[in-house]
């Protein structure tokens, strides 16, 4: 598929005209191939700073802490570095390719680039990511309050009852 084609797909472009979609096409740097095994991001400090949308293929979380633990797969469309880009704080996980990955690349030198008006299309898409990743995690915290409530009730209960 092209790389218009791919952006076309993804749901951080749809408030993206076709003429600006076309725009980053134009700019070969921001589009990166990764073959199965490589890094796209690697935990601790990073002098790039880039944030990532997947456009193909597929990647893993992990992190040093945890190295036998895959935190996450992920695929087109997610975005990943936006914290350590906006921050310019160390980078919290590795994000390895599982397969052949294509992902649109964007650090401040690329973004300083890019007219105003797209840089401010490219950071309201950004917030909208970081304001729906609050919101899941506001509803997962609230979730996992009410399974402890739950299991601490069912404990307090069979402890009653052994007495």
């Amino acid at each position: 598929m092209s790389l218009i084609g791919l952006l076309e797909n993804i749901p951080f472009f749809e408030s993206f005209t076709n003429d600006e979609k076309s725009s980053f096409v134009q700019s070969e740097d921001l589009f990166v191939t990764l073959k199965p095994g490589e890094f796209l991001i690697r935990e601790g400090p990073d002098p790039d700073n880039a944030f990532f949308i997947i456009l193909e293929g597929q990647v893993t979380i992990t992190k040093n802490s945890l190295p036998d633990t895959v935190l996450a797969i992920l695929g087109a469309g997610a975005v990943l570095g936006e914290m350590t880009f906006l921050s310019g704080h160390p980078r919290s996980t590795h994000v390895i390719a599982e397969e052949g990955v294509t992902v649109f690349k964007v650090n401040q030198h690329t973004m300083n680039r890019l007219d105003a008006h797209l840089q401010v299309k490219i950071l309201r898409q950004l917030t909208e990511v970081l304001i729906g990743r609050l919101e899941k995690l506001t509803n997962d915290m609230v979730q996992q309050k009410r399974i402890n409530e739950t299991l601490t009730l069912a404990l307090r209960g069979k402890i009653l009852s052994s007495e």
